[in-house]
């Protein structure tokens, strides 16, 4: 049976979604277990992936035009979600990582950059610049998250996050691959449908 150009168009994606999907989980879990080494990554990759598992839901807005109530559900729905993890996604993930070697990493950072600091509960507080670094560290995952609360200093995060990956790939710090070896299988996972995906498509 011949598609329509609209089924054609929203069926052919989902294996591309899956394919894009697979390479950034592959690509992020096997970086860290080929170089033994934590690294830190702008939270925005994750956000504009995420934003492309969206795209066959824009392309069906696009193609087939609202009707009622119902029609517009999917729409606000995608972009209430959009919206919430544009939020939530700030700052910088760390993966590989446990609490001591984030730790070493982020003092050294510090220190390199000449930024003085206090210490409270998740939170640096950095005196010259009077910003609030938000840390939180799941060291049983190998993961970890760092933000700037003031986004007007989001260049001074870039630059410690930037001295942070200079020094994982200078020292010899301890490392945690759990949720790297996840990211890995999870990428393989969605190749592996992505190709069954196509294959399904090539029969009808």
């Amino acid at each position: 049976m011949e598609r329509d150009y609209f089924d054609m168009i929203y069926s052919d994606l989902f294996p591309i979604v899956y394919g894009i999907m697979a390479l950034f989980f592959f690509w992020t879990g096997i970086r860290a277990i080929l170089t033994k080494r934590p690294f830190l990554v702008s939270n925005r990759w994750l956000l504009s992936v995420m934003f492309v598992v969206f795209v066959p839901m824009i392309v069906r807005f696009v193609q087939r035009p609202l009707d009622g109530v119902m029609g517009w559900t999917n729409p606000i729905l995608f972009g209430t979600i959009l919206l919430m993890m544009w939020y939530q996604l700030r700052g910088y993930v760390a993966h590989a990582v446990t609490d001591t070697s984030f730790r070493e990493a982020l003092v050294a950072a510090l220190q390199k950059l000449q930024l003085p600091y206090g210490e409270s509960l998740s939170v640096i507080r950095l005196t010259s610049v009077d910003a609030d670094l938000q840390i939180a560290v799941q060291s049983w995952m190998g993961t970890g998250t760092i933000k700037v609360k003031q986004r007007e200093h989001r260049a001074v995060l870039r630059e410690i996050v930037t001295a942070m990956n200079d020094y994982f790939r200078s020292s010899r710090v301890s490392t945690n691959l759990v949720s790297s070896v996840f990211l890995v299988v999870a990428g393989a996972a969605m190749a592996i449908l992505a190709l069954d995906m196509s294959r399904m498509l090539d029969i009808y």
